[in-house]
């Protein structure tokens, strides 16, 4: 039997994760497209608005039907070149929203309709997972969302509906979410219990219909922007759940927020380390995946996968299955397998196995995207990490106040009046998010081996600069106010 790296690669992050981590194109949009058609148990997808949103250049307007030419009136010659510019402006509005980048304050993304733009199968076990957590918790989450989903006085649905006005919704395919073999994950001192409950306290905070002047877009971005920091929280910690070899960690792994401002010094170094963490814990928890797979598959059977019989195979070129053309492509991954397994330490037969399979799915050569590669991508993509983009080096974790807000939400109820170093505090037991402030700091970061040293102009720059920016960009949110006495109270009254 071959292996197909991909395929294994795959297997291994359902099992870690119960779903799978490996694509490059999600999105928060995708996860909240599941979440929100979950939730309402139907979605529109008509095939009139998928035509209208594709690229003029792919379908041009006087190649559109008459049924959607015939919905505007244009009273110009130049009817199908205003139809192209009017397209071209509105899909700048939904790769703007799509992006889920920040964007105006009040401002509704397009995945806060129940209006499918985009591939409705991309994330969609991702979504399955967000969504058990919220139909998991025991508020009325689900029901206030169910509410201000079917309202429909959102900017996005006024802009769709000319175009879908005589369409039925369908149901979308509603399937619940499978828990990893691994393990459950939602046991009581795992972190996704602890996303679940910031799911129930964030749903406090959203608002009951009594008008017609609710701000909706607000709401629903908070729930959206918080999936995806769940998400990420989750595939973070995972590793550190599922290990069995006696060195597991008794805190959740760190995230350093930087609000220094800067790039060189104690804080953003620690941040940066958190961030080269997350990737090596991510990493770990592929290797645990893989580990499974194969023995589930049989590579752990001495007679068939002794460490002579697998050089033979690799010598013959029977062990991979590559997708290549050229067979010069192909010696050159058989010899780069063959590098690794002979190289690796390991004095099991199997471990070597394991190692080089993990290795090699990480290697870019083989053309596999990792969770690794999905959970730092989705990171900068949703606003958590600094800088952007995909040629971006050296991020740290610096959220963006649209990211902040429903994080600090999650952990405080509406009629919470807490110290902001309280606030600290249950964002470093429950997330593990260090901001500076509390006295088990620098106990958690060392116990992760992420150091935090002095500046040359502070001894303890993370409980003072970068705590005291924590603090404005709270207050800022509207959620703290600074006394005369110096104390900071939390409080989501004023909201």
């Amino acid at each position: 039997m071959s292996l197909k790296l991909n395929d294994i690669n795959g297997a291994a992050s359902e099992w870690a994760y119960g779903f799978k981590a490996t694509s490059r194109s999600i999105k928060s949009v995708h996860i909240a497209q599941v979440i929100f058609s979950h939730t309402l148990d139907e979605s529109y997808a008509p095939e009139t608005l998928f035509k209208f949103a594709e690229k003029p250049s792919k379908t041009p307007s006087s190649e559109l039907p008459d049924e959607i030419r015939n919905k505007f009136e244009i009273s110009t010659r130049e009817k199908d070149e205003d139809l192209d510019r009017l397209r071209r402006t509105m899909r700048k509005v939904l790769d703007n929203d799509n992006a889920m980048y920040a964007s105006q304050r009040g401002s509704a993304p397009t995945c806060t309709s129940d209006w499918f733009i985009l591939n409705p199968m991309t994330g969609v076990t991702v979504g399955r997972f967000v969504y058990h957590l919220i139909s998991e918790t025991e508020g009325n989450i689900e029901r206030k969302l169910q509410t201000q989903l079917s309202d429909h006085h959102d900017s996005i649905s006024l802009l769709f509906r000319p175009l879908v006005i005589d369409e039925e919704p369908t149901s979308p395919s509603i399937k619940p979410w499978q828990e990893p073999d691994a393990d459950d994950p939602l046991e009581d001192g795992k972190i996704a219990s602890d996303l679940r409950d910031g799911f129930e306290t964030l749903g406090k905070h959203l608002k009951e219909k009594q008008g017609i002047s609710l701000n909706y877009p607000r709401d629903l971005r908070r729930i959206v922007k918080f999936a995806g920091v769940a998400f990420y929280l989750y595939v973070a910690n995972r590793h550190n759940e599922l290990r069995t070899d006696g060195n597991d960690r008794s805190t959740r792994l760190p995230i350093v927020l930087n609000y220094t401002g800067e790039r060189n010094n104690p804080v953003a170094k620690a941040s940066l380390d958190c961030f080269d963490t997350v990737a090596t814990e991510v990493q770990a928890t592929t290797r645990l995946g893989v580990e499974k797979i194969l023995d589930q598959r049989g590579y752990k059977d001495d007679s068939e996968y002794s460490e002579t019989k697998i050089l033979e195979k690799i010598e013959s070129q029977e062990l991979l299955e590559l997708s290549r053309n050229k067979q010069s492509k192909i010696d050159d991954d058989y010899e780069t397998f063959k590098y690794i397994f002979e190289g690796d330490p390991a004095e099991d037969t199997f471990d070597r196995l394991v190692n080089t399979v993990s290795d090699a799915i990480h290697q870019s050569r083989y053309k596999t995207y990792t969770p690794v590669d999905t959970v730092q991508t989705f990171g900068w993509r949703i606003g958590l990490l600094k800088p952007r983009g995909n040629r971006a080096n050296e991020r740290r974790f610096r959220p963006d106040p649209e990211v902040l807000e429903p994080i600090v939400l999650s952990v405080l109820s509406p009629d919470e009046s807490i110290s902001l170093q309280e606030l600290c505090e249950r964002l470093r037991e429950r997330y593990g998010v260090i901001v500076g402030g509390t006295n088990s700091d620098r106990s958690q970061l060392s116990e992760w081996g992420v150091k935090m040293g002095s500046s040359t102009t502070e001894s303890d720059p993370l409980s003072n600069r970068n705590k005291e920016r924590f603090k404005q960009a709270v207050i800022d949110l509207g959620y703290a106010r600074e006394y005369a006495d110096g104390v900071t109270i939390v409080s989501a009254d004023d909201r």
